[in-house]
């Protein structure tokens, strides 16, 4: 079957080790102390140290340490009323309609009680993570504070990766989710930590590495820490012992070269859509066989990932009103395994999930266009809104070689959310958050004059504005 609820022998048991309590009290309650701009730190501190399988279960109902976490943030949020600079914007409804359609399809394809449960819990995650990193990140000084922490935290995951690389155990799994002895493929230690697959750990860090390279571009303090976190970044990256992982550091390493001629984008991407068609149009098999070519660990699945993508276009019929139980059937055994996020919406959430996937990708991507009219001249604010651009291309990449879930879930929404909450939604309040935001400002002035302020153009009739390069 594609999905099994029950797949996971922790599965509605409680399983809560004294470490694991001691430290949700500790990181609970630093959610609820901590000045706005850190409060989602102990979220992403909880993702990488403890194991997925720590959980308490309610009446049946699974909440897992970040779902505990996630009510920890919105009781914050409730109690010091910080909802109050809340707007709503385009790519929230895009976000909870996709986790919708999600839920409905997936219920009404398998009919059960249990699918219903699994699905909400989804929701859940999707809704919940989302809007509460949406409501408390609000200006670019907390996307500095993040990747600030980012690289603080990133320290310690290193070491315990390089001490499981050089032992073959993992420390972690006294919480439970992760195997006592690391998992080997082909001769290649594949070290995952407190992360649910050890590609899930890879892709993690190298989505999170732009944003902490963007410091590098700051003439403070924070300058010297982008070299540590980049070292710390691709030591998990290439001990996780996976292909994927260095292969979308290696594309966001790229993308980050584009920089200077970033204002060329349009032509870049169009260019490369009629090369890859080009190229469709010459090999004798599809484009997408080329991910049988890539394998950097000496232990790629790329012919699996190859052919899971041209089943799933073959199958259309089977999949598109509301997914299908299972696409075992396709060709062989394991292909129930869905290792591609875009073909897991389809399969389990007909093609309108997949579509509003995809609509939800593109709008974050146009968000990303247009922060160049609210940053001014500061070269460290246009750097980190590349970076976070990078960051979403990289999941993008990520997403064909793998389907998210644990603790990848929450990089997803808090990319999402960081793009969303500082995208302009339109040419007016783009003009508000300039004139406002003290980080518009160039760092080598005291001031910025109104002659220097970016004005967007007002055609005649209706007001839009167009995604930038």
């Amino acid at each position: 079957m594609l999905m099994n609820i029950s797949n996971n022998t922790w599965a509605n048991t409680t399983l809560l080790h004294p470490l694991g309590l001691a430290a949700l009290v500790v990181l609970g309650f630093a959610m609820l102390l901590l000045p706005r701009r850190y409060a989602i730190v102990p979220m992403i501190i909880m993702a990488c140290f403890l194991g997925p399988a720590q959980r308490i279960v309610v009446l049946t109902l699974d909440f897992n340490l970040l779902r505990v976490m996630v009510l920890f943030g919105w009781m914050r949020i409730l109690l010091r009323g910080e909802t109050s600079e809340f707007h709503w914007k385009a790519i929230d409804g895009l976000v909870f309609a996709w986790a919708l359609s999600g839920l409905v399809a997936m219920t009404l394809l398998h009919g059960t009680i249990e699918t219903l449960i699994y699905k909400l819990g989804f929701v859940f995650d999707a809704a919940g993570m989302y809007f509460l990193f949406r409501v408390l990140i609000r200006d670019w000084n907390d996307i500095d504070a993040i990747a600030t922490s980012v690289v603080v935290i990133s320290l310690p995951v290193a070491i315990a990766f390089l001490i499981e690389k050089s032992t073959g155990r993992n420390s972690f799994a006294i919480f439970g989710g992760v195997p006592d002895y690391t998992l080997i493929r082909k001769g290649v230690l594949r070290c995952q930590g407190a992360f649910a697959h050890p590609i899930l750990a890879g892709a993690f860090w190298a989505a999170l590495m732009p944003i902490v390279a963007a410091l590098w571009f700051r003439t403070d303090w924070r300058r010297v820490l982008a070299p540590v976190g980049i070292i710390c970044s691709l030591i998990i990256i290439f001990t996780c012992g996976s292909t994927t992982p260095p292969a979308a550091a290696a594309v966001g390493v790229a993308a980050m070269m584009l920089y200077p001629v970033r204002g060329h984008l349009v032509w870049i991407r169009w260019c490369t859509l009629a090369g890859l068609f080009l190229m469709h149009i010459a090999m004798t098999m599809p484009v997408w066989h080329l991910l049988t070519r890539i394998d950097l660990t000496k232990g790629s699945n790329g012919w699996y990932r190859y052919k899971l993508i041209d089943d799933f276009i073959t199958h259309f019929n089977e999949w598109w009103m509301v997914g299908t139980k299972s696409t075992s059937h396709w060709w062989a055994w394991g292909t129930n395994d869905v290792t591609n996020q875009y073909v897991l919406e389809g399969v389990t959430g007909g093609l309108l999930t997949l579509v509003l996937f995809l609509i939800t990708i593109a709008w974050a991507f146009r968000g990303v266009g247009r922060f160049e009219n609210q940053i001014g001249r500061s070269t460290a604010r246009r750097v980190m809104a590349w970076s976070l651009g990078v960051s979403l291309f990289i999941h993008c990449v990520i997403f064909i070689g793998v389907s998210y879930f644990g603790q990848s879930m929450l990089l997803w929404y808090l990319t999402l959310a960081m793009i969303g909450s500082l995208s302009p939604s339109s040419a007016s309040t783009t003009s508000r958050i300039v004139l406002r935001g003290r980080e518009a400002a160039p760092e080598n002035q005291k001031r910025v004059t109104f002659r220097d302020l970016p004005r967007p153009a007002l055609p005649a009739g209706d007001i839009s504005v167009q995604p930038g390069g």
